[in-house]
């Protein structure tokens, strides 16, 4: 029996199929080839959990930043849950464009830089990223709900997304 596929869908309609267990687990060993090829040329690793507008502008700015003697000391990776609403980010920022627009032409510059130039930037759907990581940023989803509009008090911060970042990570 064939099993059905899951497909995300770009702000553009691109379609985007949503990996297997079995192609994650590929993707997991070629993940972890990589940062043993970034660490032996002495990166520091960065997972930044959530690759929307903060995130993938927090991913772009870390894996920009140098050291003193003015070297890239970061490899990012980006990581976004493969749901089929934000799935789609994941190969978008792969191919060196941003997900979002931004008014700012520089987040578009960095990261087509880090991603196709430098090789220090790129996306992925697995947690167990987490794993190698030296340093992991949640920048996820956390807005705030005003029930008036007028009075910030009777609202709350809606921290689901913030919350299950937390389980991922423990």
């Amino acid at each position: 029996m064939r099993s059905e596929r899951n497909y995300s869908t770009s702000p553009n309609g691109e379609r985007f199929v949503i990996p297997s267990e079995e192609e994650s687990m590929q993707e997991f060993r070629r993940i972890e080839t990589l940062v043993i090829a970034q660490r032996s040329a002495g990166r520091e690793i960065v997972v930044v959990m959530g690759v929307g507008f903060v995130g993938i502008v927090m991913a772009t700015v870390v894996a920009d930043s140098r050291d003193k003697d003015g070297n890239y000391g970061k490899f990012v990776i980006g990581m976004q849950r493969p749901s089929v609403r934000s799935y789609w980010k994941i190969p978008v920022i792969n191919r060196g464009i941003s997900p979002v627009k931004s008014e700012d032409p520089e987040v578009d510059e960095f990261i087509e830089r880090g991603v196709l130039d430098r090789k220090n930037l790129m996306a992925t759907h697995i947690y167990d990223v987490l794993s190698l990581a030296d340093v992991v940023v949640v920048d996820v989803q956390c807005d705030y709900l005003k029930e008036d509009l007028d009075n910030v008090r009777t609202g709350h911060a809606d921290v689901m997304a913030l919350e299950s970042s937390i389980d991922i990570i423990a």
